[in-house]
């Protein structure tokens, strides 16, 4: 219900009502949806449904419930997903949910910002930040050459077409730097990362040429704007 009243500006998007009279402790009742399943794709395109623009809806929603909200679908694998009539898009089973604090959240596109834009600085930046959050003291990270290794890492990216750039996978690449350096993923993060997996696959499925940093980077500097 939470969800459902944060996207309420988002009319093609569809979230379950609960019906209350019926849920107890065991049973959660929920309203029936009629669509076709995510991963029917075949059957999306003989509904004569417009894939890249599902596919666009799909990612707008779950990018304003992640950098907007704090409060997110932590799992958007296809299962979880129907195409309705008229392009919309209903999400069902909220039983694993991502929240993020208002600091999180300003990290968060501090570094998917730094990412999209290649700013190497900006993204060692919210690295150390979270290190030193997790309790460790900077004395103990070797900053300079974990600033260096996501130098090497952002600059390969440059000069990369904004289409090409895959958010999940940078993100995976950005944990495994973390880890080399022993730093601690905060564990909402962990999850988030697992929820733009999901959604980068989901998109390319549904329409090849979507491409997740294109959409996600006005999303991304009107919020961090407001």
């Amino acid at each position: 219900e939470r969800i459902a009243t944060n996207l309420a500006p988002l009319p093609d998007v569809v979230i379950p009502r609960v019906y209350w009279d019926y849920t107890h402790e065991r049973i959660n009742v929920q309203e029936y949806i009629d669509g076709v399943p995510g991963d029917e794709l075949e059957r999306v395109s003989a509904a004569g449904l417009d894939r890249a623009l599902l596919a666009r809806r799909g990612a707008q929603a779950v990018l304003k419930m992640i950098v907007e909200d704090g409060f997110f679908h932590a799992d958007p694998h296809p299962g979880n997903v129907f195409y309705l009539p008229d392009n919309r898009i209903a999400f069902i089973d909220f039983g694993m949910v991502g929240r993020l604090s208002t600091r999180r959240r300003e990290d968060l596109l501090n570094l998917l910002l730094g990412l999209v834009q290649r700013r190497p600085q900006q993204v060692a930046d919210v690295l150390l930040d979270w290190a030193v959050g997790a309790g460790r003291g900077t004395e103990s990270i070797n900053q300079g050459q974990l600033e260096a290794e996501i130098e090497d890492f952002v600059d390969q990216y440059h000069g990369t077409p904004l289409a090409d750039l895959s958010l999940g996978g940078m993100l995976t690449d950005v944990t495994a730097i973390m880890r080399e350096h022993r730093l601690a993923l905060p564990s909402e993060l962990a999850l988030l990362i697992k929820a733009f997996i999901s959604l980068e696959s989901m998109g390319r499925g549904l329409d090849p040429t979507f491409h997740m940093a294109t959409e996600a980077l006005p999303i991304l500097e009107q919020v961090l704007r407001a």
